[in-house]
């Protein structure tokens, strides 16, 4: 299992680097760009003009908050972040069967007298790693951002850690999913695809939960209805809710998708 790991992080370790040093880049940025904007005041100024589906987009209807904390914790909705993790552990999904059956190198490495789930583990071990790296990375860019700024005091990093757990719940399950419909796929490419769509059509229907009444109800439904980093800051506690149901949603795709690789007939 120790080596499976080893090769399949040792396959993905660059783009992980990529993703990461990207998500930190950004992040300090973001810390840099409060400053920029001449502080709260200056920003409660701007925050008038934004229109109110791009508020939606940050889950702000009422305004990016009273603290610095709040403004960085709301742009951690921002649509790049989610793309770029989510992005992420599909590639490894997609790869731990499907594209190892679509290219026929499954065959080879369950040759050897082992449980396919020793086989698969290992994979889905990488796709949490990868989710929990990108997690910190954001959360070091901004920790880094804010010391060079000078406004470290005004920040609450342990509140902003606990909102990178909550992103790291998120991925973990968009992750779950795609593990699923790869262990049942055979085909690399169309893995990619549906937990792609899977992903996009869940955004969309949270986006619209937020700016139209009558799609409100389906808000729930979708796994983005439960990362809201700028409500958690502003409550000031642990969203025991939203990370009981993404660990939830991750722990039934990802046994799920173990047991499906179980039991399936290999065939391209």
């Amino acid at each position: 299992m120790l080596s499976v790991f080893r090769q399949t992080f040792r396959a993905y370790r660059a783009g992980l680097l990529a993703v990461c040093a990207g998500l930190a880049a950004v992040s300090l940025v973001i810390v840099y760009t409060f400053e920029a904007f001449g502080g709260l005041e200056a920003f409660g100024d701007l925050f008038e003009l934004v229109p109110a589906p791009i508020a939606a987009l940050f889950r702000a209807q009422g305004g990016f908050g009273s603290t610095a904390t709040g403004y960085v914790a709301a742009d951690y909705r921002h649509p790049f972040y989610i793309i770029a993790t989510v992005a992420f552990v599909i590639t490894v999904a997609s790869g731990a069967v499907a594209r190892e059956i679509e290219r026929g190198s499954v065959l080879m490495l369950l040759a050897a007298p082992i449980p396919r789930w020793r086989y698969l583990l290992p994979k889905l071990a990488v796709l949490a790693v990868g989710a929990g790296a990108a997690a910190l990375a954001t959360w070091l860019g901004t920790f880094l951002g804010a010391a060079l700024t000078g406004i470290g005091g005004s920040i609450d990093n342990g509140l902003l850690l606990l909102t990178q757990l909550n992103m790291f719940a998120l991925v973990l399950a968009a992750g779950g999913v795609a593990a699923l419909i790869s262990s049942a796929s055979s085909d690399g490419g169309q893995t990619v695809v549906w937990s792609a769509g899977v992903a996009t059509v869940m955004y969309l229907v949270d986006f619209l939960s937020l700016i139209w009444g009558p799609a409100e109800p389906l808000g729930p439904l979708t796994l983005f209805h439960y990362y809201d980093p700028l409500g958690l800051v502003q409550r000031g506690e642990v969203p025991w809710r939203d990370l009981g149901v993404l660990f939830g949603v991750a722990a039934a795709t990802l046994g799920a998708s173990l047991v499906v690789f179980q039991r399936r007939d290999i065939s391209r």
